[in-house]
């Protein structure tokens, strides 16, 4: 018997700061978390329904009053659980996962105004 072996693809890491919606989760890659989010703890998350945007605030260190960026040593990402924001900004279905138009990776906007990314889910 012949086995054909799986060879997973080793994936090099974006320079491009992006963040990706996944079922219950946002990950910040590595250049988003060193230009944006390097020294937050909490981000607060808000939606503007109107244009199907979102924006991910860094609060300052101290500030826990949002969701936590949990840190993954084993991972060049790190993640927020989001999951009670998706489902408040009706992003999911009657599963509560994340629509599949909503899923994917995202190029990140520094909005200066409001100090945070915007998420323009408008693909």
């Amino acid at each position: 018997m012949a086995y054909i072996w799986h060879q997973p693809r080793k994936r090099t890491p974006s320079s491009e700061p992006t963040i990706s919606i996944s079922q219950k989760f946002m990950s910040l890659n590595k250049a988003c978390v060193d230009k944006y989010f390097k020294d937050a703890e909490y981000v607060k998350l808000g939606c503007d329904f109107d244009n199907k945007k979102l924006i991910v605030i860094p609060l300052e260190k101290g500030d826990t009053g949002g969701l936590k960026i949990i840190k993954n040593i084993h991972s060049v990402s790190e993640y927020i659980n989001a999951q009670g924001a998706f489902e408040r900004f009706n992003l999911t279905d009657a599963e509560k996962k994340v629509l599949p138009q909503y899923q994917g990776e995202y190029k990140c906007e520094w909005d200066s105004e409001n100090k945070g990314i915007i998420i323009n889910l408008k693909k």
